[in-house]
């Protein structure tokens, strides 16, 4: 991400300018962010290789949920009792939508909810920093700023169990092996750039919700295409119902719910007096001194 958008934080006068104050007052949230987002791939990768997708979306689609939980302490937004019943009903429709009978095992099941948890703290945390001390940052100071700091964190790890395989994979197929990295990366770089986008936009819960409902939309749409709905139990499409219709109702109270009132702006303090003031009968007067 940093070495694809260089060009741009660099010759950028208006992003330039800002690279010292920005990580001077939010180095520690970046490197959070860094850190939660680069683990959470890896453990939600690595759960797949020993449980079926099934259950790993069906684990993850609590994430909305999650994210408006970490909110309330990370950016303190109190969701109302609406808003809860509505991503609680997301959170079920996703489930039985994707649910199928399969084996998982534990490991899977524990490397998913702590990937769950991490992109969670995550998307919360960037929705704060994205108005934070160093004023408003947008998705590609976001994406260029996190991704050395993911790249590093990974990078033991990746050269402790991978190695050889990247060495033999380079060796044998060169051209393919590089090309795969370079469309890899390219592709993290876009969904990192719409994914901070989206939480700039909608935030944190809004882009929560809106993975979830890609999730069913995407499934919905391959059946559909496949010619493979017939085969769909009733749970399932109930499951897209109620994703469906909850998001809608979600988004039906954000948008009508009162905004906050704005602060009310500080009077401005009284002039000061410049006119005698009487002591008393017969006293005369003593002119009192502004302040």
């Amino acid at each position: 991400g940093a070495c694809a958008l260089s060009p741009l934080m660099i010759l950028n006068e208006s992003y330039s300018s800002r690279h010292a104050h920005v990580i001077q007052n939010d180095w520690k949230g970046l490197s959070i962010i860094a850190v939660m987002n680069g683990f959470q791939i890896a453990c939600n990768n690595a759960s797949l290789t020993v449980m079926e997708l099934s259950m790993n979306q069906v684990i993850r689609a609590a994430i909305p949920v999650l994210v408006a939980l970490i909110a309330i302490c990370v950016e303190s937004k109190v969701p109302s009792k609406a808003e809860v019943a509505c991503l609680a009903v997301i959170s079920i429709g996703v489930m039985l939508a994707v649910w199928e009978e399969s084996k998982n095992a534990v490991l899977g099941i524990v490397l998913t909810v702590v990937s769950s948890v991490m992109q969670s703290i995550q998307m919360s945390v960037t929705g704060r920093l994205m108005s934070g001390k160093s004023g408003k940052l947008n998705s590609f100071q976001m994406t260029f700023y996190t991704g050395p700091i993911a790249f590093a964190t990974l990078l033991p790890f990746a050269f402790i169990t991978e190695f050889n395989i990247f060495v033999e994979s380079v060796t044998n197929k060169p051209i393919a092996s590089l090309g795969f990295l370079l469309g890899s990366c390219c592709v993290a770089v876009v969904y990192n750039v719409v994914l901070f986008q989206s939480v700039g936009t909608l935030s944190s819960v809004g882009t929560a919700i809106l993975g979830n409902v890609k999730i069913v939309l995407l499934l919905f749409l391959s059946s559909l295409i496949l010619g493979e709905l017939t085969g769909w139990s009733a749970n399932q499409f109930l499951g897209c119902v109620l994703t469906f219709a909850s998001a809608g109702a979600y988004s039906y109270i954000k948008a009508t719910a009162p905004k906050p009132a704005p602060a009310p702006a500080p009077e401005p303090a009284p002039a000061p007096s410049q006119q005698p003031r009487l002591e008393g009968p017969g006293h005369g007067y003593i002119k009192q001194e502004g302040v």
